[in-house]
Order: structure tokens, then C-alpha cells, then sequence
């Protein structure tokens, strides 16, 4: 490991994006279900024709353990990505996997965390930037001074002997940012944003976020707090809100584009997808919409702020618990995960993959894909996922696969170290 620099911008109390508390919320919001619950239409589309799953690596401890995120591409064909135990230590690696002529993966282990200076337990993906390094964030270690430590974010720089890695940041106790979320964010000129859960000016992040941020195309920054915003007797601690730090020059303003009231979500754990033409918001929530069990969501914006549309209300027959970032394709369909359903798994299911195909301004849910059984992986928890330019999609579950040594509380007590996948005829 070479030395460590430190500078961080704390946003808004966010070690580079966060929503400073007690902000007022602008524009308004609209509840609207596109299918209704318990009609023979709802019910036709809960199910749409399966993809195909191709498991490119299934983890064994070793090599990793434990994928969170999901991985990104160089565009050349490799894969890459975190996992949050497993490596020499056991505490996280990242990793590489490169195709080998025949459809199939070798995977390789490129770093594997210490739990000392560069920090331990990787919860987010990896980013990659234009010359090929990459980049994630710690959970833990890093700096002492913090319960198991504040965290880090970390660096790999391709050379022709390997990757070098670098802590560039190790978070601090206090007013600093501790315990850093989600996959961060590069930009062009190699700055580094993202979020943590704790510090700030009043260690809560701002409300406990979740999640890693969004920049659109001007810069502004985008992202979610679990709590904060409305408080009532259904959301005790705050529905959750969106936030957004607008860009003028080298400051940011915060600004609260949306709080949730329970009946149009609550809890958004994910980290948002924003449409950089367009600029419209998309997002989830855990909990809330019709049946309280999460909805799928867009903010508009406007000249008087956002207003939220509800595009979906996940229902009983559907599970619930999306907490992974939705892709949106080039079309305008909507991808996303959700930690339980899909068949197998103790009856609690394994994990799905659905879409919200569009039709005009309307949406139609339907599951793509179900992990159904364990050994195809398990758990997609808050994987992003990504598409190739043939349409299929790629992306990680935390247990499940056919290494079955490992065990990290997958759904119905499923084994197995987690799984890289890829589905085609989505």
C-alpha cells in the first residue's frame, strides 16, 4: 500500500454529497398506480417470458465473498467489482473477471483489503474512470478514532506489473464523514463523491443515506436519506427524502426536491438514476405506495421544482424490498432487483430481476428473472446493474452459487459466497 492522502470536501455534511437536515421540501407529489392491483391485467404482467441466466463466477471465500454492488465494464469485454469479505484476510477484495474465448470467466483477485489504513468490508461497488483505475469505498477501517474505524476510499492504478492501490482518504471522527455507502462516483477531472451514513455536522450523514449519489449533466448531485423529511405515525423517523446539491461554480447549495409521505414511499435506500437528457429523478423506495411494501418512482422537474410520480406499487404477489439502483435502459425501460421473491429459498424466494417496460407515459411491471434455486445465486440486495450493447444485463448476488462453504444470512438460510451473473432475452 503506498501513503495516504488526505483531502476531503465535506457537501452539505457528506464527504461529497449530503442533505443538511431540516430543509423545505419543493414542488408536490402524485400518486399514480399505472396497473391495478388484483385485475387480470396486474396479474398478466407479474410474470414476463424468462431470460436465460449464464453464471459467470461463482465466489468460494479465496477469491472473494459476498459481491454487494455489481460490477462495471471497461468496454473491452472485463469485468470488475468489490466483495465484502473474503481474500487474504477476509476482509474484501476487488476483482477482476476476464473473458476467455469461450463464453466462460477467469476471475482474479486484484486486491485484497488489510482492514488497517485501507480500510475493510468494501459494501460498494467499484468505479472506473477514463485511464482504467479504479475506485471503492470501505465501510470500516481506515483511520482509528471511530468504532472499528471511519472508513475509506481506496484506488487501484493499472501499471504493467498489476495495480497499485492507494488510500486516497481515510474518514475521521467528528464533523468529518464516517462510514462511507454505495458505489462513488468519478469525474472527468478524477474527483471522487460519494456518501456516508454517519458524521456531518450531525453525525447522521444528514438522515442516515444510504446510498451512493447521481451527478447529471450539469453537475448536480443527487441522492437519498432513509429518514428526515415528514414525520408522522407511519414513518416515525421521516418517510425519507431526495436531495439534490445544486452546482454554481466550485458551491453547492442543498435542496430537499422531495419528501416522502408513506402512501408515495418511504425508506429509499437505493441510490437514484437520473436521466441525463431529460433530467427526470427515478428511484425506489423499501417500504410504502399501496400495499406498504414499496413503490418505483420518478421526480420531474420543472420550473416551480419536482413532482413525483408514482410509476409503480410493488404488491403482495410481487414480494418487495427493492433496494438496488434501476438501470434505465436507452428505450426508457426501467431494470431493477429485489432482495426476496421470485420462487425458491425457503418459500421467501431466492431474489428477482424485473422490468418496467413503457408504453407511452405508462409503465408495465414484470419479473424477468427469478433465482428460484440458490445454486444461481441469491440475495441481489442493492446490485446496480448494467447492460451491454446487445441487450444483456449483468449483475451480483451476495449469497447463493455453487461454492456452498459460506454463509452470510442469505433469504431462507441460503448458502454460497455470491455470484457474478449475466440474462439474455430480457
Amino acid at each position: 500500500m503506498t501513503g495516504m492522502r488526505r483531502h476531503s470536501t465535506v457537501l452539505r455534511s457528506f464527504f461529497a454529497a449530503s442533505v443538511a437536515a431540516g430543509l423545505t421540501a419543493c414542488g408536490g407529489h402524485a400518486v399514480v398506480p399505472q396497473t391495478a392491483s388484483g385485475s387480470k391485467t396486474a396479474d398478466a404482467l407479474l410474470q414476463a417470458p424468462a431470460a436465460a441466466e449464464t453464471l459467470l463466477h461463482s465466489f468460494g471465500g479465496p477469491d472473494g465473498a459476498g459481491p454487494p454492488s455489481g460490477v462495471v465494464s471497461d468496454g473491452k469485454g472485463d469485468f470488475f467489482g468489490a466483495t465484502i469479505f473474503g481474500g487474504k484476510t477476509g476482509n474484501g477484495t476487488i476483482f477482476e473477471l476476464k473473458p476467455k474465448g469461450d463464453g466462460t470467466y477467469s476471475e482474479s483477485v486484484l486486491y485484497s483489503f488489510t482492514g488497517g489504513p485501507d480500510g475493510s468490508r468494501p459494501v460498494a461497488g467499484v468505479a472506473i474512470d477514463s485511464l482504467g483505475a479504479l475506485y471503492t469505498n470501505t465501510l470500516v477501517g481506515g483511520n482509528v478514532g471511530c468504532v472499528n474505524g471511519c472508513g475509506a476510499v481506496d484506488k487501484l492504478t493499472p501499471g504493467a506489473k498489476g495495480y497499485t492501490e492507494t488510500t486516497i482518504y481515510g474518514f475521521l471522527p467528528g464533523a468529518d464523514a464516517n462510514q462511507p455507502v454505495g458505489t462513488p462516483v468519478v469525474d472527468a477531472a478524477g474527483a471522487v463523491y460519494g456518501a456516508t451514513q454517519f458524521g456531518g455536522t450531525s453525525n447522521a450523514g444528514g438522515s442516515l443515506p444510504q446510498s451512493g449519489v447521481a451527478i447529471d449533466s450539469g453537475g448536480n448531485i443527487f441522492g437519498e436519506t432513509q429518514y428526515g423529511g415528514v414525520w408522522s405515525p407511519r414513518c416515525a423517523g421521516g418517510c425519507g427524502v431526495i436531495f439534490k446539491l445544486k452546482v454554481a461554480g466550485k458551491s453547492y447549495t442543498p435542496q430537499t426536491i422531495f419528501q416522502f409521505h408513506g402512501d408515495d414511499g418511504d425508506e429509499p435506500m437505493a441510490a437514484v438514476t437520473v436521466d441525463r437528457t431529460t433530467g427526470i429523478v427515478y428511484g425506489t423506495t423499501q417500504y410504502g405506495g399501496s400495499d406498504g411494501r414499496g413503490v418505483i418512482f420518478a421526480l420531474t422537474p420543472s420550473r416551480a421544482g419536482y413532482t413525483q410520480t408514482v410509476l409503480h406499487s410493488i404488491t403482495g404477489r410481487q414480494t418487495g424490498l427493492p433496494l438496488g439502483p434501476l438501470l434505465l435502459a436507452p428505450n426508457g425501460t426501467l431494470y431493477g432487483t429485489m432482495v426476496l421473491g421470485g420462487g425458491g429459498c425457503s418459500g421467501i424466494g431466492c431474489g428477482q430481476v424485473f422490468k418496467l417496460g413503457r408504453n407511452g407515459s405508462k409503465y408495465f411491471w414484470s419479473v424477468i428473472f427469478g433465482f428460484r434455486n440458490a445454486l444461481n445465486g441469491a440475495d441481489p440486495e442493492n446490485t446496480s446493474l448494467i447492460q451491454d450493447s446487445a441487450g444483456a444485463i449483468y449483475g451480483t448476488t451476495r449469497s447463493g452459487g455453487a461454492q456452498t462453504g459460506c454463509s452470510d444470512g442469505g433469504p431462507g438460510g441460503a448458502l454460497g459466497c455470491g455470484v457474478v451473473f449475466k440474462l439474455t432475452g430480457v
